[in-house]
């Protein structure tokens, strides 16, 4: 979501709109998402509502856009953000330790560790 421009509300910014919306309510439903830096007033996901264009992202009290402040939530917000790490998983051509299917297929064994299948089948 990083530099996006809502000047021109072309289908991909108002589908990640969408995502992020949907996001916000399953993530968020208990912390506001936006504040109007105008007349400083908060909104929940549930404020905000359900729908989308057709002003859904102006303050109710002032008409500021929200949309820069949403954004902004979505960046800071510890249920949005990873807490952890990724896990990387080694991949099984790389693996030093033989899995117990492959121990009983002497080909699949003998190609995972790169032998050649006619040298060792006999």
């Amino acid at each position: 979501m990083t530099g996006l421009r809502f000047l021109d509300d072309d289908a991909r910014t108002v589908l990640l709109f969408v995502r992020l919306r949907s996001l916000l309510f399953v993530l968020c439903p208990d912390h506001p998402v936006a504040l109007c830096e105008t007349c400083h007033r908060t909104y929940t996901p549930e404020e905000l509502g359900t729908e989308i264009g057709g002003g859904s992202y102006l303050c109710r009290h002032c008409n500021t856009d929200l949309r820069e402040s949403i954004v902004a939530h979505a960046r800071t917000c510890a249920n949005l953000i990873p807490q952890k790490p990724l896990a990387r998983v080694a991949s099984v051509t790389n693996s030093t330790i033989a899995t117990a299917a492959s121990e009983r297929f002497p080909t699949r064994r003998s190609a995972r560790l790169g032998l050649d299948a006619h040298a060792t089948a006999g």
